[in-house]
């Protein structure tokens, strides 16, 4: 087990004198007071930021959440957010919460002062009291043995469960009586047992234990790196080895601890110790502390905990702190030394200001002042240095060089014309000639014999660089870079691709020539420079210190923090003119502060010999090593912690469905990681939404509105420390019920009824256009009936009456009178006209209309009409002849006799077919013909000029209100097609 737990009973008194009295016992510490701060990455949380208070238990469940139990309940806490947990399907017994335990199946052991015991896991909570077997009576620790059952350490005694019932050992099992506090599983799977009766161990598939023979307990049990078990012995104040070659002796690893409250072994082998009035790191080298003072939350310490990822987890009376690696230590130098010139040496070591600094393996400095009696006086302080080819340090200060070789010095006086001024940077040339850049009166040069000479041209220089390969470069105020070859000097400025603003760092690495300024860093190549930027609009700016190591990487110590540049990037921005560099930035979180200095110390970052970066910031020095990276942050999927309308959501638990009208849902997720979680970022997608993914940034929830129903599914990951994304995916799927407007049955039932509402609408439209045609068409019935009569009374009775007059004239002629026989004649002739009167009326009155068929008629008309050696029409009919209207049947006959006219007169066709469909809607007939078609031209007119055949067809379809459509082409034929609503058509 990674916790190792307290000495409850101890801590509980201790407690309660120390929160109900507010008395703090009067302890010697005078050598605690004077041990330096603990050199790790600390922070601490308060009640104000959410923290519980007192903590009693700490631990960690394999899905990450860190779980804190005490006097106010149960908390957990995801690296960002302290929340109170309340299980899904029951409340805790009590919130007097004494022991969290986690256990390698992810769930939860919970142990309470007040007695009982509770299993936590997926959300779901088992309580365990008196009725399950359990003691009323304190529960202190909760383990598993090396066979699986679970044991409960009480102060009646231990217990154990089988078949989900607890129940006290019988004597079979070798144990004391008495309370019992500490209980822990070794690697081994051997099960520990620590009481006021001794220390007791329970090997895996046995069911006896076995007696240590140390003479008493009362204390904690702690397994160390190697394997071998400790426990303290708080009655005596000493930790006993209760296994290894030195078994049953007193363990004096770390010296004397005095009376703590709280001890934990961490995974290096060091010993963390929580005193009334602080927390104490013992290691085999010397003992740090951390007290309110130093940014502890509060000061007596509860609890302590290292969690998976390595960091040290405590508890205070008034929060909780975090102790973790930083990849930078602060190094403790001189404050005389802040803000000097800096430069390395061949022995892993550094000059730093008036001082030889060299620091071990932890971040630990040692200063060696270079001048005798050194001081804060301008006079004193190295702001810049070189080095020679005979091995001589060069350093300025104010108003004169120094020279330093082997235990002498000596003081070098500038040019007597200049006096005292500031050297703003110093620098050696390949002759061993010294270049100094003075402040206000820009560049001289020392030669090896000591004379002095106005060099380059005038302006100031704020820093300068050369190597071998490269030859020498200097940064002049207020933006130009200048590399002297020989007598040749060459200045680049904005025209050359340069827009940093003041150049502040100059550094060359084999081809490479790298300028870092105010505004940014810049790359030489190709007689010109190019400035470098980063992924999401990354300037670097502010840059006085850069470095490029071996392998390619490229360090930049910047206003915003301490950059890294892999080779990789550098090369594809090589290759590529407009490629953004990808790049890591290291800051407060990993143990660095303040910001780059700015103008000096120039270099404000130097590689050591030992290939460690000594990094100048504006709150002092720190070290780092490149070479360590930033561990990646535990692979787990991202926990979806409650989904559901704002303020209302509650955990997954699946099936997952939502009332109808859910249409905003909010989703509130998170990755526990323990370490660096405000450097994780999380992406998100709602599938049914969402195309692509949506980056949240360190955001641990997300919002949708406007949902319709229907089944979705959300999918969230995160990134690791270093930004890398993982690919694991966590989703849940769920589904919002439709209201009952929102059904497909609804919809359905709705379209059903527009059609429905449409096909009356229609139904009654037709009927009334069948009725207004009716109406019409019995109106013209009826004027052609009045037409008849007026014919029969008039015309043709006068008619009648004058061939009556004229026969009675005629028998008084004699019989062979020429005259009498050209009178016979006008009879005979009068006689026809009447005739045809007569047919004619009983045409207007309809009194022949559809006694025959209108087949017939069309058949009888085709014969009329056809001529010479045209072929007959070839009829077909089409469901149930039907009688029809008086009009429509004339006037249809009429269009049909028309089509069949132009097929022999004008087509010239040699095969004519006729179609009648007596349909249920329509009445339809279709006239096609093998003929030569009916030119374009006359189809786009509506007919032959001065011809009215098509014309009174189109005429005759638009008064019965059918359509006439004509389908023809030059050469293929053509095709007639009438339709006639079946509502006008029809009589009946």
């Amino acid at each position: 087990m990674k916790s190792l737990l307290l000495d409850y009973c101890h801590v509980a008194v201790a407690c309660c004198v120390l929160f109900c009295c507010g008395v703090f016992p009067a302890v010697s510490l005078s050598q605690g007071l004077a041990a330096p701060a603990i050199n790790l990455h600390h922070t601490s949380w308060s009640a104000r930021d959410g923290a519980p208070e007192s903590i009693l238990s700490i631990t960690q469940t394999s899905d990450g959440w860190l779980w804190l139990g005490g006097p106010a309940g149960l908390y957990r806490f995801d690296g960002m957010q302290f929340e109170q947990f309340a299980p899904v399907n029951a409340a805790l017994p009590t919130q007097n919460v004494s022991l969290v335990n986690a256990v390698a199946d992810g769930g939860l052991w919970i142990g309470y002062r007040s007695g009982g015991a509770s299993f936590l896991r997926h959300g779901l909570i088992r309580n365990y009291g008196v009725q399950d077997g359990l003691p009323n009576r304190a529960v202190w620790g909760l383990e598993q043995d090396g066979s699986g059952r679970m044991w409960a350490a009480t102060t009646l005694g231990l217990f154990y469960m089988e078949r989900d019932h607890w129940q006290k050992p019988a004597s079979s099992w070798g144990l004391a009586g008495g309370p019992y506090k500490t209980l822990m599983r070794d690697r081994h799977g051997v099960l520990w047992a620590q009481g006021d009766a001794g220390v007791y161990s329970l090997k895996p598939g046995e069911t006896r234990f076995a007696k240590a023979a140390v003479d008493r307990g009362t204390g904690v049990l702690f397994e160390l790196p190697n394997g071998n078990v400790v426990s303290w012995d708080a009655l005596h104040g000493r930790l006993n080895l209760l296994t290894g070659p030195r078994q049953n002796t007193v363990y004096r690893q770390w010296g004397s601890i005095g009376d703590p409250g709280s001890l934990l072994i961490d995974r290096h082998g060091d010993l963390w110790v929580g005193l009334l009035d602080g927390l104490e790191l013992h290691t085999a080298r010397r003992i740090t502390r951390a007290t309110p003072r130093q940014g502890l939350s509060g000061r007596a310490v509860g609890a302590i905990f290292e969690d998976q990822e390595g960091n040290i987890w405590t508890s205070t009376s008034s929060g909780i702190d975090r102790f973790r690696h930083k990849r930078l230590t602060k190094l403790e130098v001189p404050e005389a030394a802040i803000g000097g010139g800096i430069i390395a040496d061949d022995s892993a070591g550094v000059w730093i200001g008036s001082y030889h600094v060299v620091a071990n393996e932890i971040g630990q400095a040692t200063a060696t002042p270079l001048l005798p009696q050194a001081g804060d006086g301008w006079d004193r302080r190295l702001t810049s240095f070189t080095r020679t080819s005979d091995g001589a340090l060069w350093g300025a200060s104010y108003g004169t060089l120094r020279r330093f070789q082997g235990a002498g010095s000596r003081s070098i006086a500038l040019p007597a014309a200049i006096g005292g001024v500031r050297v703003q940077a110093l620098q050696a040339d390949k002759d061993d000639s010294l270049l100094v850049a003075l402040l206000q009166h820009g560049l001289y040069r020392r030669r090896p014999q000591g004379t002095w000479e106005k060099a380059g041209s005038e302006g100031e220089v704020n820093v300068m660089a050369r190597s071998d390969t490269t030859g020498l470069w200097l940064g002049y105020y207020p933006g130009l870079v200048v590399h002297a070859q020989g007598a040749a000097w060459r200045s680049y400025g904005a025209a050359e691709g340069l827009a940093l603003g003041t150049v502040m760092a100059l550094h060359l690495h084999g081809q490479h020539v790298w300028a870092g300024g105010e505004k940014g860093l810049a790359l030489f190549g190709a007689d010109h420079f190019r400035q470098i930027s980063g992924v999401n609009g990354e300037t670097f700016r502010g840059i006085s210190g850069i470095v490029e190591l071996e392998n390619g990487d490229l360090w930049l110590n910047a206003f915003a923090g301490l950059f890294r540049i892999p080779g990789s990037e550098i090369a594809q921005f090589e290759r590529q003119r407009d490629y953004h560099v990808q790049y890591e930035r290291l800051d407060q979180l990993d143990g660095l502060e303040g910001s780059a200095p700015y103008i000096a110390p120039t270099p404000s970052l130097v590689l050591a010999s030992d290939l460690r970066l000594w990094i100048a910031r504006s709150t002092g020095m720190f070290l780092m090593n490149p070479a360590e990276s930033l561990p990646p942050a535990p692979k787990r999927p991202v926990i979806i912690k409650a989904l559901g309308p704002p303020g209302n959501g509650r955990p997954p638990q699946l099936p997952i469905r939502f009332a109808p009208g859910s249409s905003v849902l909010q989703f509130d997720y998170t990755s526990p990681a323990l370490s660096i979680p405000e450097r994780m970022r999380f992406r998100y997608r709602l599938e049914e939404v969402d195309t692509e993914w949506q980056d949240a940034g360190g955001r641990r929830n997300a919002y949708y509105s406007n949902l319709a129903p229907g089944n979705y599914r959300f999918s969230v990951t995160s990134t690791d420390y270093n930004g890398k994304w993982s690919d694991i995916i966590t989703t849940v799927d769920f589904v919002i019920a439709p209201k009952a407007t929102q059904t497909w049955w609804f919809k359905a039932l709705c379209v059903l009824s527009l059609l429905t509402v449409a096909h009356i609408a229609y139904r009654w439209h037709i009927r009334r256009l069948g009725r207004q045609m009716v109406g019409r068409l019995q109106e013209r019935v009826n004027e052609r009936e009045r037409i008849a009569r007026e014919l029969h009374d008039t015309l043709l009775q006068s008619v009648q009456g004058l061939v009556l007059h004229v026969h009675a004239a005629l028998l008084k002629l004699p019989a062979r009178d020429t005259a009498r026989l050209q009178i016979e004649t006008a009879l005979q002739q009068a006689d026809e006209v009447l005739d045809e009167g007569r047919e004619r009326i009983r045409e207007l009155r309809g009194e022949d209309a559809g006694k025959v068929s209108f087949a017939d008629a069309v058949l009888a008309a085709a014969a009329r009409l056809q001529h010479g050696d045209a072929g007959p029409i070839h009829l077909t009919i089409s469901d149930s002849a039907r009688q029809l209207n008086v009009t429509i049947y004339e006037d249809a006959l009429a269009i049909v006799t028309e089509a069949v006219a132009n097929a022999y007169t004008h087509a010239r066709a040699t095969r004519i077919e006729v179609e009648i469909h007596y349909g249920k809607r329509e009445f339809r007939c279709i006239l096609r013909d093998d003929g030569v078609g009916i030119p374009a031209a006359v189809l786009n007119d509506g007919g032959r000029q001065n011809h009215w055949g098509m014309c009174g067809m189109y005429e005759r379809a638009a008064r019965i209100k059918a359509k006439l459509v004509v389908h023809s082409r030059e050469g293929s034929g053509t095709v007639w097609q009438l339709d006639v609503p079946a509502a006008l058509a029809y009589t009946r």
